[in-house]
């Protein structure tokens, strides 16, 4: 959580603004931190990852809403994907993005 929360003032992607100097007419949107634990093939836990999410149904056009857009592909793309790759022989790699 410590690193996820730096890594986003690091990049000063936010700042920290107390709440008493936060506006009276200004929403403060709900946040939740969702928390996955990363195990490698013996099923033991190897990492675990924190990521703080805004609650975006709270959003108001014009307010707080600015136009995001995350990309989600499906497994059976994924694995149809890498299926072709391997009987084409073409080459592959993996990428991880952090903070994406």
């Amino acid at each position: 959580m410590i690193r996820e929360i730096s890594t986003h003032e690091k990049r000063k992607q936010w700042k920290i603004v107390p709440i008493k100097e936060v506006p009276e007419n200004i929403k403060i949107l709900d946040l939740a931190w969702a928390m996955r634990r990363r195990k490698i093939g013996t099923c033991e836990i190897s990492k675990f990852k924190a990521r703080l999410n805004a609650h975006g149904s709270q959003q108001e056009i014009g307010i707080n809403y600015w136009e995001t857009y995350v990309p989600v592909v499906m497994w059976k793309t994924v694995i149809l994907i890498i299926t072709l790759a391997t009987i084409q022989g073409w080459p592959s790699r993996q990428l991880n993005f952090v903070l994406a």
